[in-house]
C-alpha cells in the first residue's frame, strides 16, 4: 500500500540513514517528471532505489515501510505519466 503524499514527505524529511537525494514532494515531483519524460531505465530499481535511499533489493527483502514507499513512487511517477499522455495541458509540477 502507498503512502499519502503527507506521509511520504514526513518519511523523506526524516530517513537518514542512507539519505533520500530529494527531501520534498515538490522535488519530487521534479525529479519524477523527469524520468517520465526521460530516458527509459530498464529497471525501475536501478533509479527508484537511490533516489530514496533504499536498498537495490527492496522490492525482495526491504520492510513494509520500503514498500509502501516504493509503491508511493510509482504511483506519482504512473500519476504524472497519465497526466502528460492524457491531458498535457493540465500537467502542473
Amino acid at each position: 500500500m502507498a503512502l499519502s503524499d503527507r506521509a511520504l514527505e514526513a518519511w523523506m524529511a526524516a530517513k537518514t540513514a542512507p539519505r533520500p537525494l530529494v527531501r520534498a514532494m515538490a522535488a519530487l515531483d521534479g525529479f519524477l517528471t523527469a524520468a517520465v519524460t526521460g530516458p527509459r531505465f530498464a529497471d525501475p530499481q536501478d533509479w527508484m532505489c537511490p533516489l530514496m535511499g533504499l536498498p537495490r533489493d527492496v522490492l525482495a527483502k526491504g520492510s513494509a515501510t520500503d514498500h509502501a514507499v516504493f509503491a508511493s513512487l510509482a504511483r506519482i511517477h504512473n500519476r504524472i505519466n497519465e497526466t502528460l499522455l492524457d491531458r498535457p495541458q493540465d500537467y502542473a509540477p
